[in-house]
């Protein structure tokens, strides 16, 4: 009797440590994608405005999903940014600045597709001024 437990608890520890080697050597699918900043009333590109922009990751919580703060950018000259993320994960992109604010979803819940490599990504910009 007490050898079949044994027997048992070896074969479910072989399984559990079988189950994390196999899960470890997991890689992830790094992508580079390129966000522009596009003036909603113009649309047009923001040339040298500098603003800042906020990369969160979807996460899981109680009742609704969370988004974690990941990396925070700086637009360049041309108004984009290039970064690379996780292609497997759900993305929410913030664009900030003086009176503007945009923003963009990228989750498989909202678009039902995923974020592909050398993707361009427009979020609109919308002014604050006048509100």
């Amino acid at each position: 009797m007490i050898s079949n437990v044994l027997r048992a608890i070896k074969l479910i520890c072989v399984f559990i440590s079988a189950l994390l080697f196999f899960n470890c050597n997991k890689k992830s699918d790094s992508i580079t994608i390129t966000i522009h900043s596009i003036d909603s009333k113009t649309k047009l590109p923001r040339l040298k405005t500098f603003d800042t922009m906020e990369v969160r990751k979807e996460g899981f919580g109680f009742i609704k999903k969370t988004f974690k703060k990941v990396a925070e950018y700086t637009t360049d000259s041309t108004g984009s940014v290039k970064i690379m993320l996780d292609g497997t994960e759900g993305y929410n992109f913030l664009l900030r600045g003086p009176n503007i604010y945009g923003s963009a979803e990228f989750s498989e819940a909202f678009t039902k597709e995923k974020l592909k490599d050398g993707q361009e990504v427009n979020i609109e910009v919308i002014s604050l001024e006048g509100r």
